[in-house]
């Protein structure tokens, strides 16, 4: 008999598991089925590497930039680390500055 108990809890577990993975009617157009792999459909593509992180220091301050571990005076994607901040990166090239924040990719050429 303690089968028929097991059997019956695998049935319930699994219909809960079932009515919890069901999008709801409202806003399913913002889900993404989790088993297709690659960016949704009209996502835009970003060209160059992003800040994905900062190694704070006040000695020796680091940056993940794409797979790069980048410091003061480094040069990434044709720009130089200018400064390296708590939460932002400066780059620049040429005459052109910019501020990076974590999550943002590098400007274009």
């Amino acid at each position: 008999m303690p089968e028929r108990g097991f059997l019956l809890t695998a049935l319930l577990l699994g219909g809960a598991l079932l009515g919890a993975s069901r999008p709801s009617e409202a806003g399913s157009d913002d889900l993404r089925d989790p088993f297709v792999f690659g960016p949704r459909e009209g996502a835009v593509r970003q060209t160059g590497p992003s800040l994905i992180g900062i190694l704070w220091d006040t000695t020796r301050p680091l940056a993940m930039v794409g797979d790069e571990m980048v410091g003061v005076g480094d040069t990434v994607a044709g720009w130089t680390v200018v400064q390296i901040q708590e939460g932002a990166l400066v780059i620049r090239r040429d005459d052109r500055q910019e501020v990076i924040t974590p999550g943002t990719a590098l400007p274009p050429d």
